[in-house]
């Protein structure tokens, strides 16, 4: 008898839940336009994005040409309005008082690292910005030049063989940029190789925690369980976690060591910020031993692999453009940087010379610019308001289709926006909108490593281009998108030639 109730409860509480759900995803009469939701998946099985058919940059590129510039994408459970114009960015990143980060920008990633600064708002993440931001501003990163170009001498020696067509370029660019962000943050050459047991552990951090952003309907309980007794997530997660107590503790013995020496490094300003005290009603009260732990993680994380990712998007497109390449090596020549026929001799790269070279900008901002590794942002609403005619409630969550309005046509007018064309910003594109390129998003809530990936994505390319390398085309290298957090070339396959000067 008691288990026939059991039974008729529990199929009660399944179509009761089930009702409800199905309510939820009725169409209103204000919704923008979109595809028709399926219940707990909401649009990512539709769209191709579960089932790896198809990638956020793609889908958010179609349904803007099927919709227009505002439509909605039910992200699981969550109904997300999308917007796609320059004009759209620039009233949402303005207004800071309406306008935060929203926990969809990378859902369910707090249960990886809570205390990391993309998953803070409010007066929490105003402690953590006092402490990180310093350290990540151009007058700090232009001093680490040297290290960034002995990381990429590395990569070349260990990684590129001339005739040889690589297939697994993306993975020797992480461990690069691994090793850069090593290096500049943390004080340390981590010397990782592709194979590397701490480039594996990062590799299943992002793994497990790819998977459940893209289960955002997943209940927090069972997504803890999960990642409890996964032995492969456990492993990874002592490895990292090991990484981050070694730099801390190395940090604080030089300290110890040499006092009243102002922060030179990330690891310095995290470990001379800490104090187990910290608190959010005093933003200057600094940083407790979790949050540093966390802010390591978060770091590096973000430190190597969305500059991996635009790396291996260069390699791709100078590839398939060799003219590009020619004229960078031009520029080099024509300032004397080039390399030369003694093999102990290559010029040094500084801040200055480095900066002189134009060129070479206009390749990193159209990388930059056309690579997709971040297809939108997001903010959430923390009060009612109306954008361009659309009604949007406290708590809603919006998109900003970042890839879209960087190939938007209305807003680049020298060739295809889609096409790479570093010439652009020579001709009517050189007084571009600022926001119609926002690779790294805007507002208070702009990443705030951007001018380290600007910075270290183009000192990395020109020294590649000193060596006298260049990336030829061949027909596996045939492009494509793959997606974890960040979206790279699915299949990049290129042969590398060293030059003689």
């Amino acid at each position: 008898m008691i288990s026939i109730i059991f039974v008729t409860l529990t199929i009660l509480v399944i179509v009761l839940v089930y009702i409800y759900l199905k309510q939820c995803y009725v169409p209103r009469r204000d919704d923008l336009p979109g595809v028709q939701p399926h219940i707990f998946f909401g649009n990512l099985l539709n769209s191709g994005i579960l089932k790896q058919e198809s990638t956020f940059n793609q889908v958010l590129i179609d349904y803007q040409r099927r919709f227009g510039d505002k439509f909605q994408y039910w992200f699981g459970s969550h109904r997300c309005l999308v917007f796609c114009r320059v004009e759209h960015a620039q009233a949402i990143f303005s207004d800071r008082h309406t306008f935060e980060q929203s926990p969809l920008f990378l859902p369910n990633f707090d249960l990886f690292c809570p205390n990391g600064i993309a998953m803070l708002t409010g007066a929490k993440w105003k402690r953590h910005i006092r402490v990180l931001l310093p350290m990540l501003k151009r007058a700090k990163i232009v001093g680490h030049l040297a290290m960034i170009t002995q990381c990429t001498d590395r990569f070349i020696d260990r990684y590129l063989h001339a005739g040889q067509i690589h297939r697994n370029l993306y993975a020797a660019c992480q461990s690069l940029t691994m090793n850069v962000i090593g290096l500049i943050g943390f004080d340390c050459d981590f010397d990782t190789h592709v194979d590397s047991p701490i480039k594996k552990a990062f590799l299943d951090f992002i793994f497990h925690s790819t998977l459940l952003m893209m289960t955002p309907w997943t209940p927090r309980w069972l997504g803890k369980i999960y990642l409890r007794f996964n032995r492969k997530y456990q492993r990874a997660y002592q490895l990292v976690h090991k990484l981050a107590e070694k730099l801390v503790k190395q940090e604080q013995n030089k300290q110890s060591e040499i006092e009243d020496e102002r922060p030179k490094t990330l690891i310095a300003s995290l470990v001379s910020s800490l104090n187990e005290e910290a608190n959010d009603e005093n933003i200057s009260s600094g940083l407790n031993h979790v949050e540093i732990f966390d802010e390591v993680v978060m770091m590096i994380l973000a430190g190597y692999d969305t500059t991996s990712t635009t790396l291996a998007w260069f390699i791709f497109f100078a590839s398939k453009n060799p003219r590009v390449q020619q004229r960078m090596k031009d520029e080099l020549r024509e300032h004397n940087l080039m390399m030369t026929d003694d093999p102990n001799y290559l010029p040094s790269l500084t801040p200055n010379n480095l900066a002189s070279l134009t060129y070479c900008e206009y390749v990193t901002k159209e990388v930059l610019r056309l690579a997709p590794t971040a297809s939108f942002t997001t903010r959430i609403a923390t009060r009612d308001t109306i954008l361009d005619d659309v009604k949007i409630n406290r708590g809603q969550t919006i998109f900003i289709a970042l890839h879209n309005i960087n190939t938007d046509a209305r807003y680049w007018h020298h060739a295809d926006p889609k096409e790479f064309v570093p010439e652009r910003y020579l001709a009517e594109d050189q007084n571009h909108h600022p926001l119609a390129m926002i690779t790294f998003g805007g507002g208070h809530r702009a990443c705030i490593g951007q001018e380290l990936a600007w910075f270290e994505l183009k000192a990395a390319i020109v020294r590649l281009m000193q060596r006298g390398i260049t990336f030829e085309d061949t027909p596996e290298n045939t492009g494509g998108y793959e997606e974890l957090i960040t979206c790279f070339p699915k299949s990049l396959a290129v042969r590398v030639r060293f030059e003689k000067s």
